[in-house]
């Protein structure tokens, strides 16, 4: 290959995973969401790491690098991954949000992915959690991948459409009378509206009808 042809090589994006292999659920939201982002950049390059206590032992640490082979092969197997992107395994000792941090460092990430079991807020990320840990110790973007948000109740604002025998009394009534006969009588009064009409600005005639409630 050329030096011109070289220098036009853009290098990898470089993804690191941090996942914890004592907690499946948000390890799945983690690992999930990395696939569905490698798999949508051509040069991409993923660290996935797990990191072990700073007491573990050697053959703990060597059981825990088994154990997050498989976890990635199985897992990649039932989300369909194709071989293709580069893949290095990590398994660390010491804290884990440091390590990961660490790891990213090394590898000159562009990216964090970190799973959490509870709803993704920005005030919980903050207090404590690996993840904001995470995200005060490097410079990269820090995904953090969980459940999806339960639906909000809309705040959308919705106008009920006038009922035509209230638009047909105010229009025969020329304003004077605002609800039909239905509408006028109390058990369909749902909420407060005070009405009152005149013939003139200065209601000094007290040309009205003054109801306290009333609804379309």
């Amino acid at each position: 290959m050329s030096d011109t042809t070289s220098s036009l090589v853009s290098p990898p994006f470089v993804l690191v995973l941090g996942l914890d292999l004592g907690d499946q659920e948000s390890s799945g939201y983690a690992f999930e969401q990395a696939a569905r982002i490698g798999s949508r950049i051509s040069n991409a390059a993923m660290h996935i790491v797990h990191v072990a206590p700073a007491d573990a032992r050697t053959e703990e640490v060597d059981r825990l690098a088994g154990l997050l082979r498989l976890y990635v092969s199985e897992s990649a197997t039932a989300l369909g991954m194709q071989a293709g992107a580069s893949l290095g395994l990590h398994v660390r000792q010491g804290d884990p949000a440091k390590e990961i941090a660490q790891l990213a460092a090394e590898a000159a990430a562009d990216m964090i992915i970190v799973g959490t079991r509870k709803r993704p807020q920005l005030k919980s990320l903050f207090v404590g959690s690996t993840a904001g840990r995470v995200m005060a110790a490097t410079h990269c973007p820090v995904f953090v991948a969980g459940p999806r948000p339960a639906p909000e109740p809309s705040h959308v604002i919705v106008i009920e459409g006038p009922c035509p025998d209230c638009v047909a009394t105010r229009q025969g009534t020329k304003g004077s009378q605002w609800w039909c006969a239905r509408h006028s009588e109390p058990h369909h009064m749902r909420r407060r509206h005070i009405y009152s009409y005149a013939t003139d600005w200065s209601f000094a005639d007290h040309d009205s009808e003054v109801c306290p409630t009333g609804t379309d």
